[in-house]
């Protein structure tokens, strides 16, 4: 199974993005794919045993650090 981390970014590049918000100790979403995505600061999984497309273009805050993070392949 593929783990990426996520980019980091600041809240300026999120403006009128629609952000997830994590809760620490689960992941955000899980299951229906192979690859899983890491907070690109602290490490925590975020999206586990997901499909990429549950990940493209998604805006997520790290419950755990608070971090925001965006999927590695479309920056």
């Amino acid at each position: 199974m593929p783990q990426f981390d996520m980019i980091v970014i600041d809240p300026e590049r999120a403006k009128g993005a629609d952000i997830e918000q994590h809760t620490a100790g689960a992941p955000l979403r899980e299951g229906g794919g192979d690859e899983t995505y890491r907070c690109g600061g602290c490490k925590t999984k975020l999206l586990v045993n997901v499909a990429h497309h549950d990940a493209h273009g998604a805006v997520i805050k790290c419950g755990k650090c608070g971090k925001l993070n965006i999927e590695p392949h479309h920056h």
